[in-house]
């Protein structure tokens, strides 16, 4: 049957593309310098003292970033606000958006170290925890579409309605977490499969919402259990985001017109642009630790390194955040809140702000960092 976007494309091939489709010599030479790139930014994340901080840090941009491809915006501080309140103050909805999705990113890298495989009960669950919800695949009543966006002409029309059906759904789901987890029957590379993977996790559509979401956490559980990445820095919501036309439209070109070379010649560059994006950062991040650390120890010898490590696993800092973790040798909040008032005094942390209930210490510096992008 010809594909028609009017119609649920049921008809969606499965996994995998043939070989003369996905590799030549084009996507094999963009193959090389993505796995490269990847594999640097790798390489510098294990030779920090503490990866965690760019982990906390950069899942959250991520989530940030991801969330904003769904019209879902807000800033780097109102999250970092939203986290500082307590769970019964009220948060935005936005920010809720988008913790939840930090959220699905840190229990997907927990059941992944138990499978050592993406499972269907996996992106349930990451579904689950995006949306606040209990619902599964989409049952045969859901049926949904994809509406072309913006003002102009044709806006809010269809421009693909996904596969329908619950046992339709499944089979493309299984073949789909087949093709990633069986390398002895689809021999891809790694970087290969995740691309072509995240076309047909869209195309598939499984849940009523919060497809886009869960696909890209999908995308770094996948490289993380592939080994590609020890650490989960690597995140390509920022490119995307920035080249939204173009990924709305390559992914149209695999399904009309099955051009797998373009999309994941697309995808091969999100890889690469991420790598030296977020190696940037981290050499950013860690030249202002290094300099904080060195400064401190010239003005007050005392203060625990330790103390100002967590200044930068946590930018907007509570005492709580320190005499209730058991990595810190401080257990009261009232010697926790003399250490931050310290790092106030020598400049280091912003003044206490009162948020909510909360009295929160701000690493500024390092928010300015991480808030390039914001408005």
């Amino acid at each position: 049957m010809k594909y028609d976007r009017n119609i649920p494309y049921n008809e969606l091939p499965l996994l995998a593309p043939p070989d003369e489709k996905v590799i030549d010599t084009d996507i094999l030479k963009k193959w090389g310098i993505a796995r490269a790139a990847i594999a640097k930014l790798d390489g510098i994340t294990n030779t920090l003292d503490d990866p965690q901080i760019m982990v906390n840090t950069i899942s959250l941009q991520e989530a940030k970033e991801s969330s904003k491809i769904e019209n879902i915006v807000t800033t780097t501080d109102a999250l970092y606000e939203a986290m500082a309140l307590s769970a019964t103050e009220k948060k935005s909805d936005a920010a809720k958006e988008v913790l939840r999705y930090r959220e699905s990113l840190m229990e997907g890298i927990a059941l992944i170290n138990s499978t050592q495989a993406v499972t269907k009960d996996i992106l349930i669950r990451l579904f689950q925890i995006i949306k606040g919800s209990t619902a599964g695949i989409r049952t045969d009543l859901q049926e949904v579409f994809l509406k072309k966006g913006g003002t102009g002409p044709g806006a809010g029309g269809r421009v693909y309605t996904p596969p329908l059906g619950i046992a339709i759904l499944n089979e493309k789901i299984d073949n789909l977490i087949e093709y990633l987890n069986d390398d002895d029957r689809f021999q891809h590379d790694p970087l290969i499969k995740m691309s072509i993977a995240h076309y047909q996790f869209e195309a598939i559509h499984p849940f009523i919402d919060g497809n886009g979401r869960t696909g890209r956490v999908a995308n770094v559980l996948y490289l993380l259990i592939k080994g590609i990445l020890k650490y989960p820095v690597a995140y390509f919501s920022r490119y995307i985001s920035e080249h939204k036309e173009d990924y709305q439209y390559l992914i149209k070109g695999v399904t009309e017109r099955q051009d797998w070379k373009s999309w994941i010649m697309f995808m091969l560059d999100a890889v690469e642009s991420t790598a030296e994006y977020t190696i940037e950062k981290i050499e950013q991040i860690n030249t202002l630790k290094v300099k904080t650390i060195a400064y401190i120890r010239e003005k007050d010898s005392k203060l625990d390194k330790e103390y100002i490590e967590a200044i930068f696993i946590q930018p907007y800092i509570k005492s709580v955040h320190l005499s209730e973790n058991n990595n810190y040798k401080v257990k009261s909040r009232k010697t926790a809140t003399g250490i931050l008032d310290k790092l106030v005094e020598l400049g280091v942390l912003d003044p206490p702000k009162k948020i909510g209930r909360e009295i929160v210490y701000i690493n500024s510096t390092l928010i300015n960092i991480l808030s390039d992008n914001d408005d």
